[in-house]
């Protein structure tokens, strides 16, 4: 090889070196940054986990106050709830102790019954007319003095609200008691309830018994008579639950007929003690008496 080929090709050999050494390079930047968008792709993808964690942290978190917002509520409707129980307590032991005190002072320990008579002529006479009248609402019992409300026509299921559409006839009603006919008279009101039990909790709050709903449909009836003029001095109230049905509480019809008000007109002074009255009983510590009536 001449001298001048042997230097040309030593040049060339010397420029293919460099060449190669530079292909290495551009690899290992190919790869370098190939990995370093894969770690930008990663730190995205852990950025956005992250910031679905804390969402769901702060989410939690408003869950968590609001459940604590609440329980304060409850927590304070409780104590609301045994407070007014505490009061309710402190009320019944006053009441109780009050009657204890007028048992003391000779309140009678007795029930008490009606003493049944026919009425005079011009009372019989105008009840006999308005239980004409209103057929579907009352009947009237001559020998006993007595009218007899049918308490669905009076009164919804478990109520003791007067249906607007009893109104007419008590408001009649009270024309004759407010008559010179019966001047000398006064009325004693009977609530009575078939034997289904009071079952729904909303009734139960105001009428925990059929005793207690039947007394309170007494009562209802008592205000619409007071409210037409009527002496309130001239009215006794009684209830007995289920415990006097007129027929057996086995049909629907039957359970009807037992759901009733009756009134009965007594002479004045005509309510009296019992001295010893079968089937009558007396409970103080609710200050009700309990009569057996007509019997």
């Amino acid at each position: 090889m001449k001298k001048g080929q042997w230097l040309i090709g030593l040049a060339v050999a010397g420029l293919v070196v460099p060449m190669s050494g530079g292909c290495v390079s551009l690899d290992k930047y190919r790869q370098l940054e190939m990995s370093n968008k894969t770690l930008a792709h990663e730190k995205a993808q852990v950025e956005s986990e992250l910031y679905d964690a804390r969402t769901l942290a702060e989410s939690h978190w408003t869950k968590l106050a609001a459940t604590e917002s609440q329980l304060g509520t409850k927590n304070q409707l409780i104590a609301n709830l045994q407070d007014e129980n505490d009061k309710l307590e402190t009320a019944f032991a006053t009441a109780q102790e009050t009657l204890k005190k007028l048992a003391d002072r000779g309140m009678p320990t007795e029930p008490v019954v009606i003493k049944e008579s026919k009425l005079p002529e011009a009372l019989d006479s105008a009840l006999k007319d308005f239980a004409t009248q209103y057929p579907r609402d009352v009947e009237y019992n001559e020998a006993s003095g007595a009218i007899k409300w049918k308490s669905d026509l009076l009164f919804a299921l478990g109520s003791d609200a007067v249906k607007e559409t009893a109104m007419a006839s008590l408001s009649k009603f009270c024309e004759i008691l407010n008559s010179p006919a019966a001047a000398g008279f006064e009325v004693v009101i009977v609530g009575h309830t078939d034997d289904r039990p009071v079952a729904r909790a909303s009734t139960k709050q105001f009428h925990p018994t059929n005793w207690h709903l039947s007394v309170h449909r007494a009562i209802s009836v008592a205000y619409i008579i007071m409210e037409g003029g009527y002496d309130t001095s001239r009215i006794g109230l009684m209830g007995y639950g289920e415990y006097r049905p007129v027929a057996a509480n086995d049909s629907e019809e039957n359970r009807a007929r037992n759901r009733r008000v009756e009134i009965y007109l007594v002479a004045r002074g005509s309510v009296l003690a019992s001295a010893q009255n079968p089937g009558v009983f007396f409970a103080p510590e609710l200050g009700l008496a309990f009569a057996k009536v007509g019997e």
